[in-house]
């Protein structure tokens, strides 16, 4: 039976919070699974002795941090969250755009090499089939900031990612630590800025070699987001493609008129 725990009502911090943050933990500490069902709006009244309103709006709060989901009729589920990625929205690093989110980036090297280019590449890079290009891939995780808000495995990738830059363009790319600094960081400290990205967003079913690396099953659904940023000159500085376990991560992307 779920415990629950007196809420402090002479405290500062309103009772929704402070039962977002019993129902956070008990999710935290698997009291409740993903795919359990939460008691209802009436029970966790009378548990805490608060009223409905005070509850639905803790678990709105929730629904929409990606911690419960709701079916009409059925009641409050939970759900795994996921990581937000705004990579849709802005030209940024994976580093900046996880530090502003509240998380804490890593990034582990699975290869870095020179090779030639094939025809995708040398037709994505606007260089000759054949040209020398650096190749640099790399697994991406994020770990939450606030330990409260830890409730699911970060030891999970968050995504796998490929990219090429043309060698002739800043051959001395290979020199730099990627578990340290990101492309696009690299990329400014050398007055290489990306000035334009075009990107392709699609879903697919995974590939055995990255469904290992990723540690999902091979042909679960992927997002496959492929990217070409260019320099202030209109030529291409880089070809990535990058690819997010569809039970990880959502994404914004933001129109406007």
């Amino acid at each position: 039976m779920f415990k629950p725990q007196e809420l402090n009502k002479k405290s500062p911090v309103p009772l929704y919070y402070q039962l977002q943050q019993i129902i956070v933990t008990a999710i935290k500490n698997k009291y409740f699974l993903e795919g359990d069902i939460l008691p209802t709006e009436i029970e966790l009244s009378e548990m805490f002795k608060i009223s409905r309103p005070t509850v639905r709006q803790a678990l709105k709060n929730l629904v929409e941090k990606g911690y419960l989901y709701r079916i009409k009729g059925k009641g409050t589920f939970v759900t795994k969250p996921k990581v937000t990625q705004e990579y849709t929205r802005f030209i940024e690093s994976y580093n900046s755009s996880m530090l502003k989110n509240g998380l804490i980036p890593k990034t582990i090297v699975l290869d870095k090499k020179v090779l030639k280019a094939d025809n995708i590449i040398s037709k994505k890079l606007q260089i000759k089939e054949g040209e020398e290009v650096i190749k640099l891939k790399r697994v991406r995780y994020a770990n939450h900031l606030k330990e409260e808000e830890v409730i699911f495995d970060t030891n999970k990738p968050i995504l796998v990612t490929t990219v090429y830059t043309p060698k002739k363009i800043f051959p001395e790319l290979l020199n730099y630590d990627f578990e340290v600094f990101s492309f696009y960081e690299v990329l400014e400290k050398n007055n290489l800025k990306v000035k334009k990205v075009i990107r392709e967003l699609e879903a697919k079913n995974i590939d055995k070699e990255n469904a290992e690396i990723l540690e999902i099953n091979e042909n679960d659904a992927v997002t496959v987001i492929s990217s070409i940023g260019y320099l202030e000159d209109g030529q291409p500085i880089e070809f990535s493609k990058s690819i997010y376990p569809g039970e990880r991560n959502k994404f914004i992307i933001e129109i406007s008129k």
